[in-house]
């Protein structure tokens, strides 16, 4: 892409388009990532918090199908994130009996609680996987296996970039 192909004369893209705007296949299915931002009251509070993420990520992938990866993401002393990958929505709501995820989140609402606001600094979003790159490569977890049993497809035809010469 060039300069000129930045202007605000440029039509829209379409949403019906087999690639994205930004040149990644879209996709179908159900998979679908959250994001949870925590804010914490001191920064002593970090270890134990990546602590109390390792039991729940291990409690849930052993308890909950749906899971296909969650990982934890710093942003300064005090504040982390977690990022997770699900199959459908029915696995986010089976994650919310997994016990030390209650356990934990109740602990970390006093650790994210602010006096000012009167009320915990937490937050999270919820997005639908929509399209993906053709070089989707993430060690020990395969999106593209989860979206083919869903799409009833066969792995080689996601997220190859095959659809790319016809936008």
């Amino acid at each position: 892409m060039n300069a000129e192909q930045c202007t605000p004369e440029r039509p829209d893209w379409p949403d019906n388009s087999p690639m994205s705007g930004a040149a990644q296949e879209r996709v179908g299915g159900t998979v679908s990532c959250v994001m949870t931002r925590f804010r914490l009251s001191s920064f002593l509070d970090l270890p134990l918090f990546f602590l109390a993420f390792r039991r729940i990520r291990k409690d849930a992938l052993a308890r909950v199908p749906g899971l296909i990866q969650a990982v934890f993401l710093t942003e300064g002393l005090r504040t982390c994130y977690t990022v997770s990958l699900w199959t459908d929505d029915n696995a986010i709501v089976d994650f919310g009996c997994v016990e030390s995820h209650v356990k934990w989140a109740n602990w970390g609402l006093l650790r994210t609680f602010r006096k000012d606001l009167k009320r915990p600094e937490i937050w999270s979003v919820h997005w639908r996987l929509w399209a993906i790159s053709h070089n989707l490569n993430w060690e020990g977890v395969d999106v593209r296996a989860v979206l083919a049993k869903q799409l009833g497809k066969a792995v080689e035809e996601i997220g190859r970039g095959r659809h790319f010469s016809n936008v």
